[in-house]
């Protein structure tokens, strides 16, 4: 049984899913993520009415081929649902710069060391966090 690569966990209370990337990834991983947390963001947007906020934990990752790596960054051009922010928690400087090298430069991301930064964040109101 293949170990899982990734997990999602929505919390309707705080209109916030966590997610988090584990290990060395295929395409159909790529593919499978997408479709997780495209139906956690949705779920948050039909169940709480606002778009969510979001907290990837990146910190388990391994470095991505770049087949792979082109394709996550494709996938956070066109989410399903868009988070009103997301924190990425990379912990060590290497994962940081892979998932930024990952990412589209967009102002509702930040990363961070920690989850509990991460979480402090996303669920800062929209005044404070700016």
């Amino acid at each position: 049984m293949q170990t899982p690569r990734f997990n999602v966990d929505v919390w309707l209370d705080l209109g916030l899913f966590e997610s988090a990337v584990i290990g060395l990834w295929t395409l159909d991983d790529v593919a499978a993520f997408a479709q997780a947390i495209g139906a956690a963001a949705k779920r948050v947007l039909d169940e709480t009415g606002k778009a969510p906020v979001s907290v990837c934990d990146y910190t388990r990752a391994g470095t991505q081929t770049r087949e792979v790596a082109e394709a996550m960054e494709a996938m956070m051009r066109a989410p399903v649902v868009r988070s009103r922010r997301i924190g990425i928690v990379t912990g060590s400087m290497l994962s940081r710069i892979q998932a930024k090298r990952l990412l589209v430069e967009r102002p509702e991301v930040r990363f961070f060391e920690t989850r509990e930064h991460a979480l402090e964040w996303v669920l800062a109101d929209d005044v404070a966090a700016a």
